[in-house]
């Protein structure tokens, strides 16, 4: 039997509205196809620190620090700004170290969650979304990593009241997106697979 409770570090709100509810799915359905019957995955925990720290990696070993009992893993989101491996080199490789090391004799092992440029890449991934549960028929790029602003690229197919902007739901795209649209954006499979990794080594045998 395992037990898993997942934190998340992310840049933003928004980040956490729809990867919360997508972390949810993924981290299940992994857990279910390789310890079928014998798992029990808790909800996506949101993780911050206070504030005050003056970099990023400080930020994220304050947060694991406050979160010390509620958490197994980390899961540290960036935008890729259209270089995501410098991203993870810089950015996210150090918040990495920072959650290993954060809790004497309790590391937390953590992986990166880097789009290409930005995660709204991944709310274009489905249609069906828009259609069943927005209203819409629209048509999404063929290659949504690819695109230079792939959140303008989103407004522009929501539906907006009169007068105003749309509003981006981003929980509801992390609850319904198909993971298997998903899984034809390079970044995400690329997540999936470290994600798919690190949850089996909480498996039988773990040292």
């Amino acid at each position: 039997m395992i037990y898993l409770r997942a934190g998340l570090y992310a840049e933003g709100p928004t980040d956490y509205y729809f990867l919360c509810p997508l972390l949810n799915r993924m981290l299940r359905e992994i857990a279910a196809q390789l310890f079928p019957g014998a798992n029990e995955i808790e909800d996506t925990r949101g993780i911050d620190s206070s504030g005050g720290e003056k970099t990023r990696a400080d930020r994220i070993a304050a947060a694991v620090r406050d979160n010390e009992d509620l958490i197994d893993i980390l899961i540290i989101h960036a935008d890729g700004a259209g270089n995501p491996a410098a991203v993870i080199r810089e950015q996210v490789a150090p918040g990495i170290e920072a959650a290993r090391t954060a809790i004497p004799n309790k590391p937390i092992p953590a992986i990166p969650c880097v789009p290409v440029r930005e995660i709204e890449a991944w709310l274009l991934a489905d249609e069906s979304v828009f259609r069943e549960q927005l209203g819409v028929e629209v048509a999404l790029p063929a290659a949504p990593e690819r695109e230079l602003d792939p959140k303008r690229i989103l407004r522009e197919r929501l539906p907006s009241p009169r007068g105003s902007a749309p509003g981006i739901p981003y929980t509801l795209f992390g609850e319904q997106v198909s993971l298997a649209a998903l899984r034809r954006l390079a970044a995400f499979t690329e997540f999936e697979a470290a994600l798919t990794q690190l949850v089996r080594s909480f498996g039988p045998g773990r040292s």
